[in-house]
Parts: structure tokens; sequence; C-alpha cells
């Protein structure tokens, strides 16, 4: 119907090629208590202190769902975390 314009980001965190089709539905959700993840990568622990780079890049999340891969920015460097579980 319409336009939707997406950030780069978001782009990838949805595995879309540029011009690519998204289909957007507008839903409540309840709000989540608690995460886990798993980094794609061992790197991720390395930053002197993850909890507070995941948690200023998580805010740019309005949703995630299990099963999600994500890409935290950081450094000149892209982490991959899945979510593994949701509360």
């Amino acid at each position: 119907e319409g336009n939707c314009y997406v950030p780069f980001w978001m782009m990838q965190n949805l595995m879309l090629e540029e011009g690519g089709v998204l289909s957007v539905k507008n839903v409540s959700l309840p709000k989540a208590t608690f995460v886990k993840f798993k980094p794609q990568s061992s790197d991720f622990l390395d930053i002197s202190n993850p909890r507070a780079v995941l948690e200023k890049q998580l805010r740019a999340f309005s949703c995630v769902t299990v099963g999600d891969q994500i890409c935290l920015p950081y450094n000149n460097k892209r982490f991959y975390l899945e979510v593994q579980d949701v509360k």
C-alpha cells in the first residue's frame, strides 16, 4: 500500500535487502521482564562491560522474539546475539 523507510541496522536484523518487501502489523505486546541471549561469538565477552553495552543497544528494540538474531554495533564491530528465552 505505502512505503516504509527502515534504518539500515533494522534491515540487517530483519535480513532484508534494499528494496525488499516488508509486511507491517500493529499489535500490543506484554512487557518482558527477562531476556536470555546467546552470543554468536565469544568476542562479545571481551567487551569491558558487556551488560552496559547490551542495555544501551537494546533501547533501539521495541520487541524481541525467541529465535531472533540481533546485531549490536559497538567499537566498529558487529556482535550478533541469539534470543534464547523471553519472559
